[in-house]
C-alpha cells in the first residue's frame, strides 16, 4: 500500500531526528523508488544529445540478479525474490522452476517438472502461497499450488517471505510465496512481446507422434497513457499456451505393502503370511526371525500424456490523481490433460512366495512368485479451470493517512475420468531380482510347474505380445471425481504516519475470506467378463482393439529385459466388455467420503514500523500482532437408519437405500500472532536482520470431512439401547475440529551487499511445532432415525500434541565477474545452499504392515524435508548472447501419500538435475532461444520402508526447447 508520498513522509519525520538514520533510509529509499519507478527512466542511448539520468532497466540474467539483491535489502523482513519488469522476461520455463532458484525453496519433480514447493525443508502443507498477496484456490484436496496455473510467461516476479510480519496474510510455518503480476502505469512504457517455442522430447519421438515436437506460444502487450483529464491509465494483457507431451516409462509396486515370513516351498500356502508358526520364525516370534515386505502387484508401464493449457493475465491500473491509485487484474487458465497408460502387470505380488532372500533391512533381494500377467489399459483425463480477480485501491486520503481496501475471488474446478480395462493370462511362476535403482528389478523367468522351472519354463518374453495370451479373465471400470474450490477475501488498510518518536508510521487493518472446498468422493463402477462370454470378448478385442505396442526402445534406459507387450485400445477394450451394460458415475451423488467445507477467516492485526539508531548504528524494523479467528462448518452425509425392536427387545438399524442424511459439524477457534523484525545497519554494505514470530498452517482440507460411518447393527447382536448398538461401531471420515497448527520461529540475517552485483548473505533458523498426524478416537453427537446419541467415533485425524522442531543454515551467493578482462567480464553466478535437520518423526504406519513390525521400520522426518538442497548457476552474457548452466540438488524426502494415514512412508530418492539455455539478439527486436532441461536424464525414483524396497523407477527423458522471442 504505501505510496511514494507516504514514505517521503515518514522519512522527513526521520530526518529530524539523526543525520546518520538518514544517511542510511535516503540510501534504502534511494534503491526502493528505483526498483519501483524504473518505468520512468530511459536507458542511456548512444550519441544522445540531451543530457539524461541512466538508470539501467531490469533485463537479462544479470539484471534480474541485481533486482534480487535490490529487494532482499530494501524489504521489511527476512525475503528472497526473483523479478523482472518486463511481463514475460523471468527465464525459466515454470514459475516452480524459478522458485527452486531461491534458496532453501525446494520442488518435488514429478512427470519432468517441478510441482508442489517446500521451503526450509517443511513440505508443501506447512507453506501458503499467494498471488498479489492474495490466497489462491486448489484443484485437489490440499492447499499446495499448482503453480502450472500461472505461467511464467505471464509472471514478472515471486517473493518468498521466510519470515512474517504483521500484515501478511497468515497461512505459512515455513514461509509464504507470492506471485507478482505487472503494474501497467508504473511499468510505463508500451511494450508487445511475442514468445515461439518448440518442445521437442525424445522420449516423444520414440511413441512417434508428432515426430516428439509440441509447441509453446505466448505474447502480451502493455501500455499506458496520462492523460489531461484522467489522469493516468494503463492496462496490460498477456496469453501463454501449450501444446506439450511428458511421455514415461517406470517400474512401479501398488500403493500397499506388507510384512511376510512364509516360504512357500517350506510351509505352503496361497498368499503369503506373517506368524510365529511359520517356518522363518525359527520357533520364536515372528518379528525376531527373517521376515520380507512385499506389494500386492508390480507392474511395467508405458505411458503417453499431452497436456493443452491456455492461461490469460490482464491488468489494468488507473491513477486519476497522485493520491489515488486503483489496479484491477485478473487470471484465467484451462489444462486439459490425458494419460494414456498401458500396463504390464504381475497381479498376484503376494501369491505362494518362495525361495527368498534379504538384505539386513528385510528387503528382498530376489523370490519365486505366482502370478497373473495381465495387460491393462487406463485412459485418464483431467479438465481444470481456474479464475482469479482482484480489484486494489489505495487511497492517500491526507498527507499521513493511507487507505487501501482490496477484494478478490479466486476459484478451480477440477474433473477426472479414468477409463480402464483389464485381461489377465493364467497363473504362473516367476523368478524376481531387484536392482539398483537405476535399471528396474526383473522378472528372469517364467514357467508353470514350480518343481521343475527347467522343464517348464515359457517364452513369456514373446507370449506377452500376443492378446491371446491374456484369455483367462477380464474386467472394465469406468472412474470420476469432481473438485470445486473457492476463495472470496476482502481486506481494508490504514496506514498513518506519525510526526515525532521511535515510531514512524502504524498499520492496522482487517481481514476476511470465505473459502469453499467440495470434494466428490471419486466414484467408481466396475464389470467383470461372466466365464462364458470371455472367449468372445477376448476375440472382439483381437479383432477390433488391437494396436502396435506403443512404442520403441521401451526400457533402454533402464536396462529392461521387458521391451514390449500386446496392447490395445483402452476405449475400445473398455466397450468389448462393458457393451450395452451401463457404467456411468456421478460423483456428486451424495457420499459419506465427500468433503462439503466452509471456511470463513477473519484477521485483524497493527503494526508499528520503526526507525532509529543504536550508537551510530541504523535500526529500523516492524512490531506487530495479527489475531485470526477461523470457523470451520462441514457437511457430512451418511446412509439413513430406522431402529427397529424385535419381540425380545433387541434392536437393529435397517438403512434406507434410496434416502441419505445429513449432518453438520461446526467448530471455530482463534490464534494470536505476534512478530518482530528488526534491521540493523552494521556497516554502509552490511546488514544484519532478526526476527521472531508466531506462525501457523492449516490443515489440508480434506482431513475436514464430517462423513461418519455406521457398522451393520443386527438384531442377533444382542443390543438393547442405541447406544450400545453405536460404541465402537462408528467412524469418521474425516475430522471439522481441527485446528491450525502453530509455531514459534526465530531468523537471523546477515547480508553484505558488495555492491549492486554482488551479494553475500548467510542465516540460520529454528521453528517449533506440532505437525504430527494420528489417528484418534473421540465422542461426537450422532443422529440416528431423528435421534442424537453420543457415541464414540474413531478414525479421526488428530494433531497430537508432540512438540517437534526444525533448524537449519541457508547460504547465498551472487556475484558478476565485471571486474575481470572482457569477454570474461561477462560471467556471473549464484550458488544457494540450505541444511535442515528436524527432530520430527513420521513412524511407519503401513495398514497392511503387522503393528510389531511397523515399531521394528526406522520412522522418517516431516513431510517435504530434505537436509541438502543446493542449486547453482554459471552464466555468460553481453549485449548478444545469453548463457547459463544451472545444477539442482535434493537429498531424499518423505512425500505424503494424500489423505490416507494408512499408507506406508515413501521416501523419494536424492535428485539432481542439469540444465542448460542460450539466448542470441538476433536484431533489436528478435532473439533466438535454446534450452534443454534435465539433460542427464535423471531418474525419479520412490523407496518405501528401507532402501531398496522400490516403488517407483520412472525415466521421462530430457525436454528440449527452440525458439524465437519478438519484442517491440
Amino acid at each position: 500500500m504505501h505510496t511514494q508520498k507516504a514514505f517521503y513522509n515518514s522519512l522527513t519525520h526521520q530526518q529530524k531526528r539523526s543525520g546518520k538514520a538518514t544517511s542510511y533510509l535516503t540510501l534504502v529509499a534511494s534503491a526502493v523508488i528505483g526498483v519501483l519507478s524504473l518505468h520512468s527512466v530511459a536507458v542511456a542511448q548512444e550519441n544522445n544529445e540531451e543530457e539524461k539520468t541512466e538508470i539501467i532497466e531490469v533485463r537479462g540474467l544479470a539484471d534480474s540478479f541485481r533486482n534480487a539483491i535490490a529487494e532482499k535489502r530494501n524489504a521489511a523482513t527476512i525475503v528472497d525474490a526473483l523479478s523482472s519488469a518486463d511481463m514475460g522476461a523471468l527465464p525459466d520455463l515454470s514459475v516452480a522452476e524459478t522458485l527452486e532458484r531461491i534458496t532453501g525453496v525446494t520442488g518435488d519433480r514429478f512427470k519432468g517438472n517441478a510441482s508442489e514447493i517446500s521451503i526450509r525443508g517443511l513440505g508443501p502443507f506447512l507453506g501458503f502461497s499467494t498471488v498479489n498477496g492474495r490466497a489462491i484456490s486448489s484443484g485437489s484436496g490440499n492447499r499446495s499450488v499448482a503453480f502450472s496455473q500461472f505461467p511464467s510467461e505471464l509472471v514478472n516476479g515471486v517473493v518468498v517471505y521466510k519470515a512474517q510480519k504483521a500484515d501478511l496474510l497468515e497461512g505459512g510455518v515455513s514461509g509464504l510465496v507470492d506471485l507478482k503480476t505487472i503494474k501497467p502505469v508504473d511499468y510505463g512504457k508500451e511494450q508487445f512481446r511475442a514468445d515461439a517455442r518448440y518442445n521437442y522430447n525424445p522420449y516423444m519421438k520414440k511413441i512417434g507422434d508428432e515426430g516428439g515436437w509440441g509447441i509453446r506460444l505466448s505474447t502480451s502487450y502493455t501500455n499506458s497513457i496520462e492523460t489531461d483529464d484522467w489522469g493516468k491509465v494503463g492496462f496490460a494483457i498477456g496469453y501463454a499456451g501449450r501444446d506439450t507431451s511428458s511421455p514415461e516409462e517406470s517400474y512401479n509396486t501398488s500403493s500397499t505393502l506388507r510384512n511376510c515370513n512364509s516360504n512357500f516351498a517350506v510351509d505352503g500356502g496361497s498368499n503369503c503370511s506373517f506368524s510365529d508358526a511359520r517356518a522363518a520364525a525359527n520357533g520364536g516370534a515372528a518379528e525376531d526371525g527373517p521376515f520380507y515386505f512385499i506389494p500386492n502387484s508390480f507392474y511395467y508401464r508405458q505411458m503417453k500424456s499431452e497436456e493443452d493449457r491456455d492461461a490469460v493475465i490482464m491488468a489494468l491500473q488507473w491513477q486519476p490523481n497522485s493520491n489515488l491509485d486503483i489496479n484491477l487484474d485478473g487470471q484465467w487458465s484451462n489444462r486439459f490433460y490425458y494419460e494414456d497408460r498401458h500396463d504390464l502387470f504381475f497381479d498376484d505380488g503376494r501369491r505362494r512366495i518362495a525361495n527368498w532372500t534379504t538384505n539386513d533391512e528385510n528387503i528382498l533381494l530376489n523370490y519365486t512368485g505366482n502370478s497373473r500377467i495381465s495387460s491393462y489399459g487406463e485412459y485418464r483425463q483431467r479438465d481444470e479451470d481456474y479464475k482469479g480477480l482482484g480489484l486494489n485501491v489505495d487511497w492517500q486520503a491526507t498527507d499521513d493517512l493511507g487507505v487501501e481496501f482490496d477484494a478478490a475471488y479466486s476459484g478451480t474446478e477440477r474433473w477426472q475420468t479414468r477409463t480402464y480395462a483389464r485381461f489377465r493370462g493364467d497363473r504362473v511362476y516367476y523368478d524376481w531380482q531387484n536392482s539398483n535403482g537405476e535399471n528396474w528389478p526383473q522378472v528372469t523367468r517364467v514357467y508353470t510347474d514350480f518343481e521343475d522351472p527347467q522343464g517348464s519354463e515359457q517364452d513369456w518374453l514373446t507370449q506377452i505380445n500376443d492378446l491371446s495370451y491374456y484369455d483367462a479373465n477380464s474386467e472394465a471400470r469406468n472412474y470420476r471425481f469432481d473438485i470445486r474450490d473457492s476463495i472470496n477475501s476482502y481486506k481494508l488498510d490504514l496506514d498513518y504516519a506519525l510526526d515525532a518518536g521511535i515510531f514512524y508510521e502504524v498499520v492496522a487493518g482487517v481481514h476476511y475470506s470465505n473459502h469453499k472446498h467440495n470434494n466428490y468422493q471419486e466414484e467408481r463402477r466396475s464389470l467383470a467378463t461372466p466365464s462364458g462370454d470371455r472367449a468372445d470378448v477376448l476375440a472382439k478385442l483381437q479383432s477390433e482393439c488391437a494396436i502396435p505396442f506403443g512404442q520403441s526402445s521401451y526400457g533402454e534406459d533402464a536396462n529392461s529385459n521387458v521391451t514390449s507387450w500386446a496392447q490395445f485400445d483402452t476405449q475400445c477394450g473398455y466397450d468389448a466388455i462393458v457393451g450395452d451394460a451401463d457404467l456411468s458415475v456421478d460423483p456428486k451423488s451424495p457420499s459419506a467420503g465427500d468433503v462439503d467445507l466452509s471456511e470463513e477467516v477473519t484477521s485483524f492485526y497493527v503494526m508499528g514500523n520503526f526507525s532509529t539508531e543504536w550508537g551510530e548504528m541504523p535500526v529500523d524494523g516492524n512490531i506487530g500482532l495479527r489475531r485470526v479467528t477461523t470457523d470451520i462448518t462441514s457437511v457430512g452425509i451418511r446412509t439413513s437408519y430406522t431402529v427397529v425392536t424385535d419381540a425380545e427387545g433387541n434392536i437393529s438399524f435397517e438403512g434406507n437405500p434410496n434416502t441419505v442424511e445429513f449432518s453438520t459439524l461446526e467448530n471455530s477457534y482463534s490464534n494470536t500472532l505476534p512478530s518482530v523484525n528488526i534491521a540493523l545497519g552494521v556497516l554502509e554494505d552490511v546488514q544484519l536482520r532478526f526476527a521472531a514470530y508466531k506462525g501457523l498452517s492449516r490443515p489440508d482440507m480434506w482431513y475436514y470431512g464430517a462423513g461418519r460411518d455406521i457398522g451393520s447393527v443386527g438384531s442377533d447382536e444382542d443390543f438393547t439401547t442405541v447406544e450400545e448398538a453405536l460404541d465402537g461401531n462408528v467412524r469418521a471420515r474425516g475430522n471439522p475440529f481441527l485446528e491450525a497448527l502453530e509455531s514459534n520461529n526465530y531468523d537471523v540475517s546477515a547480508s553484505y551487499f558488495v555492491n549492486e552485483d554482488t551479494m553475500l548473505s548467510a542465516a540460520i533458523y529454528r521453528k517449533t511445532f506440532n505437525a504430527r498426524f494420528e489417528i484418534a478416537s473421540a465422542i461426537e453427537p450422532i443422529v440416528v432415525d431423528g435421534q442424537s446419541y453420543n457415541a464414540t467415533v474413531s478414525g479421526r485425524p488428530t494433531i497430537i500434541d508432540e512438540d517437534s522442531d526444525i533448524s537449519g543454515f541457508e547460504l547465498t551467493a551472487l556475484h558478476k565477474l565485471d571486474w575481470l578482462p572482457a569477454p570474461f567480464n561477462g560471467f556471473g553466478f549464484s550458488a544457494n545452499y540450505n541444511y535442515a535437520s528436524s527432530d520430527f518423526i513420521t513412524p511407519e504406519r503401513g495398514g497392511n504392515i503387522t503393528s510389531e513390525v511397523q515399531d521394528l521400520v526406522e520412522p522418517s522426518d516431516i513431510a517435504g524435508l530434505s537436509k541438502h538442497n543446493f542449486s547453482g548457476q554459471l552464466y555468460w552474457e553481453n549485449k548478444t548472447v545469453t548463457a547459463r548452466l544451472s545444477y539442482k540438488y535434493r537429498s531424499e524426502y518423505l512425500k505424503p501419500f494424500g489423505p490416507n494415514l494408512a499408507q506406508t512412508n515413501r521416501i523419494v530418492d536424492d535428485t539432481q538435475t542439469l540444465d542448460f539455455d542460450l539466448s542470441v539478439k538476433v536484431s533489436k527486436q528478435l532473439r533466438a532461444k535454446f534450452q534443454v532441461i534435465n539433460m542427464t536424464n535423471e531418474p525419479y525414483v520412490e523407496q518405501r520402508v528401507a532402501r531398496g524396497s522400490y516403488n517407483r523407477i520412472e525415466y521421462s527423458g530430457p525436454r528440449i526447447f527452440v525458439g524465437l522471442q519478438y519484442k517491440l
